[in-house]
């Protein structure tokens, strides 16, 4: 169930994470936090992330002082590249590791898989906590060369993929497909996204040519754009490129121009209908409402272009929709990859545009609409639960 905290809350959970508690339960930071308040100066030097702990406690003395501090929170993502393939798949299984789904408790993806591994083969068995996680973010990528340098070729290596398709099967299924459909003629890998920005990702395949220095023969390698005959380069390609539209989607909806809502709000009120499509921005509005038809996602970049001329380009009630999931006041963000600051006034509200992102994306044919560009014609996706949304709305964890 999602939980809702106050400013000094989430200050005081900023200053547990940075310390290295980012990994419980919200009432157990926060719990730390009122245990340790009295001495934290002495516990810079342990934090794992000193300098933001540092500025942490900087904060929380001026707001208890009554001073407003402009010091932003940071909530990060819970393995996103997982979060990201088990909302395209509707990955139940993998949403509950990487806590897009509930379950009652901030959850750890690899520690999931890592515990299931011992379970199976016993404490005995020699495997590696820190090298398992390295194993895991790679090989849902598409390596195998990692996997096999951690776990070897024998037991260990079949138990490691026999845990990954038990506890991820739609993620799993999305990187075996990936590899399936690679293309090994291709100069180029390509698609669009909903909010249409371009993907183009040259192919680079290594060449070694022989070269003589000083009469000795020396081989030089580089990469060349070439085509190669069994690229794993899709799938990490793929969730990175959703990873970045999340980010985009993330300013656009948090800090949105509230005079620009108010207008498109009047509009619609009003029932206004301009169908112009001779200006660029009509152009881009018909564009991105196609991506919305074919691929179910919305861009919240369409809010910026839509105006009295052109907004009968559009369904109003799916615009209707879009606005009304948006922040009551918006808010400035700063975004590091999966990372996202900003006041602690807004930690609800952040976390809230975050789990419906991901719901939206779940409710969406996102993952056939990029696999068929990949493949060059129509393929439909089903996913394993379409039924995630509602669930991912209220996680508690997804941004921690």
């Amino acid at each position: 169930m999602f939980q809702t905290f106050t400013p000094k809350e989430y200050l005081k959970i900023d200053i547990a994470n940075n310390f290295g508690f980012d990994k419980q339960d919200w009432d157990d930071r926060i719990s730390w936090f009122d245990q340790n308040e009295h001495q934290l100066h002495a516990l810079v030097s342990q934090a794992d992330e000193p300098a933001l702990f540092y500025a942490g406690i900087l904060a929380w003395e001026a707001v208890t002082a009554g001073r407003p501090t402009g010091y932003p929170i940071s909530l990060d993502a819970t393995c996103s590249g997982i979060q990201i393939l088990s909302v395209l798949a509707g990955d139940r299984k993998a949403a509950e590791i990487c806590n897009v789904v509930d379950t009652g408790k901030r959850e750890d993806a690899y520690v999931s898989v890592y515990q299931d591994m011992v379970d199976k083969l016993g404490e005995s068995a020699k495997i590696d906590r820190k090298l398992t996680k390295k194993a895991i973010m790679t090989a849902f990528y598409g390596s195998t060369a990692q996997p096999k340098q951690v776990f070897g070729e024998g037991e260990l290596l079949s138990t490691f993929y026999e845990t990954m398709e038990e506890r991820a099967p739609g993620a799993w299924n999305i990187n075996e497909t990936m590899l399936a459909i690679w293309d090994p003629t291709a100069l180029t890998n390509e698609w669009v996204l909903p909010d249409n920005f371009h993907v183009v990702i040259k192919v680079m395949g290594s060449v070694t040519e022989t070269v003589q220095f000083l009469n000795e023969p020396f081989d030089i390698s580089y990469k060349a754009n070439m085509p190669i005959k069994n690229g794993r380069s899709l799938n990490a390609n793929m969730t990175h490129s959703v990873d970045g539209m999340i980010v985009r989607e993330m300013g656009w909806r948090c800090n949105y121009k509230p005079e620009k809502i108010q207008e498109l709000v009047k509009l619609l009120d009003a029932g206004a209908a301009g169908r112009s499509t001779r200006r660029p921005q009509d152009k881009l509005v018909q564009t991105l409402w196609g991506h919305f038809k074919d691929s179910g996602f919305l861009s919240a970049r369409i809010l910026q272009l839509l105006d009295i001329d052109n907004i009968g380009l559009v369904s109003h009630t799916h615009i209707e929709n879009l606005i009304r999931s948006l922040p009551k006041k918006p808010f400035e963000l700063i975004s590091v990859h999966d990372c996202f600051r900003c006041l602690a006034n807004y930690g609800n509200d952040l976390r809230w545009q975050y789990n419906n992102l991901l719901a939206e994306i779940a409710e969406s044919d996102l993952l056939g609409f990029i696999v068929s560009q990949m493949v060059g014609h129509q393929i439909v996706v089903n996913k394993l639960d379409p039924s995630l949304a509602h669930d991912i709305r209220n996680a508690n964890y997804a941004l921690s």
